[in-house]
């Protein structure tokens, strides 16, 4: 056949598609050529329609033996591509796991001690931290100032480590790489977490820091090397201190929450926050809150509203200072 091999293609894959498999499409192709032509007809020996047509089989039976070997060499490389990969990354997986096992195994364990050690050493303690009172409160401040926002809102433990939005969390938990999730423990219930391989020790067992939504909440594994679990908080306007209770926790008034976060909120929600954010910010410049400055403009609108009237000994309360000429008791707006 002279010209494109592909020319026709359009056509045929129509055809293809009609007569629904190489039966049909046989069927078909050699009907026609018995109704449309005279290949049948015209043929004087039987042998030679034979050889014609396996003359042209066989002419494709062989390219697509070569094809068929190619592909098949080219799936045999890309396997083994692979699974050089895959054993490259489970040692290197292993390896972080060993160095992470090692790195805790050195850290200092807990001793335990008698009553009277125990008095002593929280004597000793007390005697210095009463010496270093004044100096220690000036440091601690400076230092609270300068300690950076916690990552993710979260924090690292050495078991697990864990991210947070207002409504949610995230924690991660490492465990032996190659571990199969049908292997794993993972059960939380509204305020408690169990973590482990079965067959052995868990490595959580505890109550966490505060209710979850357990009908909301999901876990999965993750490389066969990580343990992500998804928490829906309960109370979804309260930062969490830590994961589990106990464990090492974050300092929550260095929180930031980002703008991003912030418009996923439903518009009340958001209002509520954005309104808690601003309030902290002023009282920790030492300036009035959204509430005294509603205050302030009630009153101001006040003195407008009554020019005959002299305000000029009134004592103004806001109710927690920030704005105003100090006085009298809470509740009243003059004193």
């Amino acid at each position: 056949m002279e010209g494109d091999p592909e020319r026709f293609d359009g056509m045929l894959l129509n055809v293809a598609q009609q007569a629904g498999s190489i039966d049909g499409i046989l069927d078909c192709f050699f009907g026609f050529l018995h109704r449309k032509t005279d290949f049948f007809t015209g043929a004087q020996d039987e042998k030679v329609c034979e050889d014609m047509v396996l003359k042209y089989y066989k002419k494709h039976w062989k390219a697509g033996v070569k094809k068929r070997s190619e592909i098949g060499e080219k799936n045999r490389i890309a396997d083994e591509e692979r699974r050089v990969k895959a054993e490259e990354k489970k040692h290197k997986d292993e390896e972080e796991y060993r160095k992470r096992q090692e790195e805790l195994a050195s850290r200092p364990k807990v001793e335990e001690v008698t009553d009277e050690e125990a008095a002593a050493i929280k004597a000793k303690k007390e005697k210095k931290e009463e010496a270093k009172d004044g100096e220690d409160e000036g440091e601690k401040s400076d230092e609270d100032s300068k300690e950076s926002p916690p990552d993710g809102n979260g924090g690292t433990t050495d078991k697990y480590t864990w991210t947070q939005t207002l409504g949610a969390l995230e924690v991660f938990v490492p465990v032996r790489p190659g571990v199969k999730a049908k292997q794993l423990v993972v059960e939380f219930g509204t305020d408690t977490l169990k973590i482990g391989i079965k067959g052995e020790p868990l490595m959580i067992d505890g109550k966490l820091h505060a209710k979850i939504k357990p009908d909301d909440c999901m876990w999965t594994l993750v490389d066969n090397k990580n343990i992500q679990i998804n928490f829906e908080k309960f109370d979804n306007m309260k930062w969490w201190t830590c994961v589990v209770q106990g464990d090492a926790g974050i300092n929550t008034k260095k929180i930031v929450p980002e703008n991003s976060k912030l418009s996923d909120l439903d518009g009340e929600t958001r209002m509520t926050v954005e309104k808690m954010m601003y309030d902290q910010r002023q009282k920790a410049l030492g300036k009035p809150t959204s509430d005294q400055e509603k205050q302030h403009d009630l009153l101001e609108k006040f003195k407008a509203a009554h020019p005959e009237m002299d305000f000029s000994k009134a004592k103004v309360n806001y109710g927690g200072g920030g704005m105003g000429g100090g006085g009298g008791g809470g509740g009243g707006m003059f004193g």
